[in-house]
């Protein structure tokens, strides 16, 4: 099998779609809208497709594909591609894999290799950041996701047995992790977990890593608290994984925030800015989310206390069983 990039293809009848989810002979994804077989469902890409090739039926569900395609680059579609086109070597690294598609997807921990390694694999698209700056300034998007997979594709056994080569990568973020994860030992951030409507409120003086703020916050709607002397800036998400198609049990349909801009915005001080929502649809926007901010949705400081930011959360939020 090849790897070719979505909008390169010129076939769909010998494709197997990995993560992102359209035509193809064979769907292996966790996207909204996939038709992916129920047997082969898991919380990852990467974990779908080590249930591929290590099924039964395997020859059967290849039969007659000689592709794997994606339609963009993440950390989870290209290790995914990986696993059906490094078949012995991923078995073989199989734990390490998966461990780095749970970090890249859900920004949730699972080894500090883990979070190196997907931090690495994000940044080869990352224009700001990236070891392949030539290609993505000068070749068209789909020509250069195409060479991206395919350098991607040569480094990952190099970025599973020797990290610390890419050190220079990872090393200012692991840092900010670590600083993150310090903060909350010296109880300089603080978490509320408020299980009985799924919130959980992160205060800090500082914008914390997100591993370190997922790791912490025990719940699937996250409140981000920085405090300022100026006021407090606010971020309202869900968590990453709530989003997606997977075989974990789900505790939260997620919903517009609308409301919540609206009764947050009659009761603000600040008005330099608006609570705005980022994204269109809770259901459609992976990383939709609610911000107290300017026009160009720059964070802005509120003039609005945690409490009250959480009493309306508490009257807006269902409660749970």
């Amino acid at each position: 099998m090849k790897f070719i990039f979505e909008p390169l293809l010129k076939s769909r009848q010998n494709v197997i779609c990995v993560d992102g989810a359209f035509d193809a002979k064979l769907q292996l994804s966790h996207w909204h809208g996939n038709n992916s077989p129920a047997e082969l469902k898991a919380e990852t890409t990467t974990q779908m497709a080590f249930k591929l090739i290590e099924h039964v039926n395997k020859r059967m569900y290849l039969k007659d594909i000689n592709i794997v395609s994606n339609n963009h680059f993440d950390a989870d579609g290209a290790l995914s591609a990986f696993v059906l086109l490094s078949q012995d070597f991923a078995i073989k690294n199989k734990t390490s894999l998966i461990n780095i598609s749970l970090t890249g997807d859900f920004a949730e921990f699972t080894t500090g290799d883990a979070l190196k390694a997907s931090i690495v694999i994000e940044s080869f698209a990352d224009e700001t950041r990236s070891m392949f700056k030539e290609i993505l300034q000068h070749e068209k998007y789909p020509e250069a996701m195409q060479k991206i997979y395919e350098k991607t594709f040569e480094l990952i056994p190099s970025i599973i047995n020797d990290i610390d080569k890419y050190k220079e990568i990872w090393r200012d973020e692991c840092r900010l992790f670590e600083k993150s994860e310090r903060s909350f030992a010296l109880r300089e951030s603080v978490v509320s977990n408020y299980s009985d409507c799924n919130l959980s409120v992160v205060e800090s003086n500082f914008p914390l890593h997100l591993t370190a703020k997922v790791m912490t916050a025990e719940n699937d709607i996250v409140l981000s608290v920085v405090k300022g002397q100026r006021g407090n800036i606010y971020e309202l998400d869900y968590k990453y994984y709530t989003w997606f198609d997977t075989t974990r049990p789900q505790r939260t349909r997620r919903k517009s925030f609308e409301p919540l801009a609206e009764k947050l915005n009659h009761i603000e001080l600040n008005k330099k800015g608006l609570w705005r929502i980022t994204g269109h649809s809770p259901v459609l926007d992976w990383n939709y989310r609610l911000t107290f901010s300017d026009e160009n949705l720059n964070l802005l400081p509120s003039g609005l206390k945690v409490y009250e930011v959480e009493n309306i959360l508490f009257d807006w939020l269902p409660k749970l069983n």
